[in-house]
């Protein structure tokens, strides 16, 4: 989130004074200041009675305004600590860069970071962090009192309502107070009518109106700011990485509102503005994000709490969510990833292998020839799983004794290629060693795939190959075998020691 509150207030401060209605003095006042009119020479009283009504609706006494702008100064002092406590925290100031007794305060709330903030609502009494963001908060408060103060005084200055709208937005935004980015939204607004050519308040206005979840009118204004900056970049072309900003942004609403094809629209056309790999990669990876389930946002949505979910271990709650995202999905590549994911909690953490090994077939049988033969990564990883639970069954089965259903399950598991196929092919060769023709050509595709055995299973392997060469009457192979199994030793022997 852009919080140029510095610049915003630089460029303000050199805006003229405009009119605004509703600062009327009260009648006494007003009856005091018609019989004390001076009539300065040259002019009739008429006329400057005139100016001094329209000088009550357009700007306050030069009194109320020093007295304003006094609050301001303090204000943006207090402003200033809010600021670099936020900015520390958020990785943004180096350290070094504060003085020592700043630093000394920042570094107690660098220790938990973030978190001190997350838990500002339920205060723990646990020492130095809640002390630092305590005082930063104290810092707010008084900002506010400050310019609430200010403006009341002198309504017309918009530097002092500005500090108080990025005051309110920090209240909420920062340490949790509600119904400040509301009053952010109430005063930004008015100085968007008054002063439509700074781009900045715009985007401050977006950014507040996102924060309520009015996605619309967040939009509505992203679009503006857009604008003003183009329309008002005269000396030359605008900002590139502000175009990338409101560019990204106005995608972010429009996938917010789970308009698709507009999002997308949005992202590439950020990628044009990308300045760096980071900002191109943050485009590419929201378009993935809507693309995952064929611009089915809700979708995606869905998917990203499952996987949390999961990453906290929920591991029932995962699978119930999933099978009930199942029907809602649109695209035969998101169904199968959902597959996919649940099988592996099935079968690691549910106790339901034989469900997940199941579910991992109809995967499988889904993915077309062509893809297995040549896998993506994702079809690698479906592949691999489908692969790994084959073997594990095969081997529990055939340490039941049940021989013919383990064949059966190594057999399917080294007919397609997955990374560790080398096992189900070991396996097979021990099945089958009654017929060594058939051992043998189990033996030579399992060194064609040894990146699945350790250095002891290849050397079983090879001592393998040299009795299944021997019983089949192939002597000079069997010899070849076993030079290999005498150099395997000696690696495996030299890898002990």
């Amino acid at each position: 989130m852009v919080k140029d509150y510095r610049k915003l207030i630089l460029l303000l401060t050199s805006l003229l004074v405009l009119s605004l209605a509703g600062c009327a003095s009260s009648s006494r006042e007003t009856t005091r200041s018609r019989r004390a009119m001076r009539v300065p020479p040259g002019l009739d009283s008429t006329t400057v009675a005139r100016a001094n009504r329209m000088g009550d609706a357009s700007f306050v006494s030069s009194r109320r305004e020093k007295e304003a702008e006094t609050l301001v100064r303090q204000s943006k002092s207090r402003m200033k600590k809010v600021d670099e406590f936020w900015a520390y925290l958020d990785g943004k100031v180096k350290k070094g860069r504060l003085s020592r007794t700043e630093q000394a305060q920042f570094d107690k709330a660098f220790a938990d970071g973030a978190n001190a903030l997350a838990r500002w609502k339920k205060l723990t009494n646990n020492g130095r962090n809640e002390a630092a963001a305590r005082s930063a908060m104290q810092y707010c408060e008084q900002a506010r009192q400050h310019l609430e103060r200010a403006v009341k005084l002198n309504p017309f200055d918009k530097n002092a309502r500005l500090l108080l709208s990025v005051t309110y937005y920090n209240l909420q935004h920062i340490f949790g107070q509600d119904n400040n980015y509301a009053r952010a939204v109430e005063i930004l607004e008015r100085l968007t009518r008054i002063e439509k050519g700074e781009h900045d308040l715009y985007r401050l206005l977006a950014e507040n109106y996102m924060e309520l979840k009015d996605y619309d009118s967040a939009l509505e204004n992203f679009r503006k700011a857009e604008m003003v900056l183009v329309k008002t970049s005269f000396d030359a072309p605008p900002d590139t990485s502000t175009l990338y900003y409101y560019s990204y942004m106005q995608g972010d609403m429009f996938a917010r509102k789970y308009d698709a094809r507009s999002a997308l629209a949005m992202f590439k056309r950020a990628k044009k503005f990308a300045r760096s790999k980071d900002e191109r990669a943050d485009a590419e990876n929201y378009i993935k994000w809507i693309n995952w389930d064929g611009g089915n946002i809700r979708a995606a949505e869905a998917w990203d709490q499952i996987l949390n979910l999961e990453s906290k271990k929920a591991y029932r709650e995962m699978a119930s969510a999933a099978n009930a995202l199942l029907p809602k999905l649109r695209t035969r590549k998101a169904s199968l990833t959902v597959h996919h994911r649940l099988a592996v909690v099935e079968f690691e953490f549910l106790n339901r292998k034989a469900q997940a090994v199941e579910r991992m077939r109809r995967v499988f049988e889904a993915i077309p020839a062509a893809a297995r033969k040549n896998p993506d990564e994702l079809t690698t990883a479906w592949l691999d799983t489908y692969g790994a639970m084959l073997y594990r069954f095969g081997v529990e089965t055939r340490e039941r004794g049940e021989k013919k259903i383990a064949l059966a399950y190594f057999t399917k598991a080294v007919n397609f290629k997955w990374n560790e196929m080398a096992k189900a092919h070991f396996e097979l060769m021990t099945l089958l060693w009654n017929t060594p023709e058939k051992a043998i050509a189990h033996g030579k595709k399992a060194l064609a795939n040894a990146n699945g055995l350790d250095k002891v299973q290849r050397c079983e392997l090879l001592s393998l190959m040299v009795k299944a060469h021997k019983s089949a009457g192939l002597y000079d192979d069997a010899r070849g075998y076993f030079t290999q199994w005498k150099q395997c030793q000696r690696g495996t022997t030299h890898a002990t020691e």
